[in-house]
């Protein structure tokens, strides 16, 4: 029986959160130890670990996605197969969905995405991204686990995220993670009563998910920010609990979840493409093309069927909604010729040389892309854009092996929330 279980509080390159955590820790009768990415010791001497909340890696490639690949995650995964208690707030709790501990608990097999937040108001999305609010959440207590064995139904605590929100297209997989009660905690209201809806949702995501156990109960991805006051304490004095053998466990019960495949399709034949480039390094082409092993190359890519002038594809481009013509250099596809934009001489003719491998990671959800467009008219008086579509294009002059094993082990989308398309 541990009577002050030692938790390695996690940091990676860009969490922001140690302090707050090793505080709650220790507040809550445990002893917290700071435990950086880049030490070479393993965890075997501590009971839990929690993964703070931040931006690790500066959320490059998609928040989590270089964390999930260090071999500090395998310690991690070590540590919660012995019963260790693993906890991940915030980014942690990205990083964790990333690495696929929950809820399937198989390492490298992420079944369940965490995508950016959409808020949603009488049934239309009202908003989009980074979010910074106090909001409530409840735990689900049909089934225990570490983090839900308090008393209080109803927490207030923070949310600060961008990418927050649990989602999967596939309907098998999240039925099953309510028939198993691993929907660890919900956003609801200051009474617990669930609307899908903003402010009660913050983020849009499915089921109000904002926790996520693993099935023995000992590891949870949660988005809001139990650490920040001393209202998320009962979270941690459970964890505490659960680590003294005071707390009911649930019964061994091995769930696997199938991983969602990766299609690749041909992109949509549009007459209009935009490729657009930073002007200077992309941080992000390099940070994820180092943890893939391979030289990669990124264009921010937009494709609509177009009716207007090149004036108003001037337009589009000098209203600055779709790009940021100070900082990005765009060539745009029209009609069989390529043209760069310049802001001081308009369009010029040029050559685009794209990588030799390459392809377009896009989200399923076609609600952004849709508003986009309706923006777009909006901003030209006209009806002159139709079918946009979005993505990243990712490429490199690499061997191909190296580059379809990158595409394999989801560099470049998370299957169960984007698609693939070659272009």
């Amino acid at each position: 029986m541990l009577h002050n279980p030692k938790i390695a509080v996690i940091q990676f390159p860009g969490s922001n959160c140690e302090l707050e955590t090793a505080r709650a820790v220790e507040r809550n009768g445990m002893t917290a130890e700071h435990f950086r990415w880049n030490e070479n010791k393993s965890l075997a001497g501590f009971d839990g670990a929690v993964l703070v909340g931040g931006f690790s890696h500066e959320d490059r490639g998609r928040s989590g996605l270089i964390a999930s690949k260090d071999p500090l995650t395998q310690e991690i995964f070590k540590l919660a197969q012995r019963g260790g208690v693993v906890f991940g707030i915030c980014n942690g709790a990205q990083i964790l969905v990333e690495t696929g501990l929950v809820p399937n608990f198989e390492f490298g097999k992420s079944v369940l995405a965490l995508t950016r937040n959409r808020r949603v108001k009488d049934g239309e999305v009202v908003g989009e991204g980074y979010f910074n609010e106090w909001i409530y959440v409840r735990p689900q207590k049909t089934r225990p686990n570490a983090f839900n064995q308090f008393g209080k139904e109803t927490l207030k605590i923070p949310v600060a995220h961008g990418e927050g929100r649990f989602f999967s297209q596939d309907a098998d997989l999240i039925a099953k993670i309510v028939d198993e009660n691993l929907n660890a905690f919900v956003y609801c209201d200051a009474e617990g009563n669930i609307s899908p809806e903003f402010p009660t949702n913050p983020n849009g995501s499915i089921l109000n998910l904002a926790g996520v156990t693993n099935s023995a109960g000992n590891v949870c991805a949660l988005m809001p920010h139990p650490e920040r006051t001393t209202a998320g304490d009962p979270i941690f004095r459970s964890i505490k609990k659960w680590l003294a053998g005071k707390a009911v466990k649930p019964a061994a019960r091995k769930i696997k979840f199938a991983q969602p495949a990766s299609k690749i399709s041909p992109a949509p034949k549009l007459n209009t493409e935009f490729f657009v480039k930073l002007k200077i390094t992309d941080n992000e082409a390099l940070s994820v093309g180092r943890s893939a092993g391979i030289a990669l190359d990124k264009y921010r890519f937009f494709a609509f069927d177009f009716s207007g002038s090149k004036s108003d594809l001037e337009k589009i481009i000098r209203g600055g909604s779709l790009l940021n013509a100070e900082k990005e250099d765009v060539f745009v596809k029209t009609k069989g010729k390529v043209w760069k934009f310049s802001k001081d001489h308009g369009f010029v003719p040029a050559k685009l040389k794209l990588p030799k491998n390459r392809i377009l990671a896009r989200e399923n959800e076609a609600s952004l892309d849709e508003s986009r467009a309706a923006n777009l008219n909006r901003q030209l008086g006209q009806n002159s854009v139709k079918n946009f579509t979005s993505g990243v294009l990712w490429g490199t002059d690499d061997p191909q092996a190296k580059f379809e094993k990158a595409v394999r082990n989801n560099f470049f989308h998370h299957p169960a929330a984007m698609n693939l398309a070659k272009i």
